[in-house]
């Protein structure tokens, strides 16, 4: 979880959030681990078990900054701050980018 206080936003700010957070949903974070790592023999062994996770959704490219954002902050549990600049040249406001992060990492 990251340590940083719900930010103030409009209904309207809000809903932007909430589109781009469905928007990236399914998405999924970067490419699966090797076959050779632990982590990779555990989820073979969940997809022999349960089936396959879904394969994650074609994103479109005005798209990936958003989901490059999430999964940095998720990972890092703190805001990745060099995906700041495009996510504001998108449009995002600071406090956006904050309650994306709060919401989505």
């Amino acid at each position: 979880m990251l340590n940083i206080a719900a930010p103030r936003l409009s209904p309207a700010e809000w809903q932007d959030v909430k589109a781009a957070l469905n928007a990236v949903a399914d998405c999924g974070c970067g490419e699966p681990a090797g076959r050779g790592a632990f982590r990779s023999r555990i989820g073979h062994a969940l997809d022999a078990l349960i089936g396959p996770k879904k394969t994650p959704a074609a994103l479109p490219e005005q798209m990936r900054p958003i989901r490059d954002f999430l999964c940095e902050s998720g990972r890092t549990r703190q805001i990745a701050e060099r995906h700041i600049p495009t996510l504001t040249a998108q449009g995002f406001s600071r406090a956006q980018i904050e309650a994306m992060a709060l919401l989505g990492a």
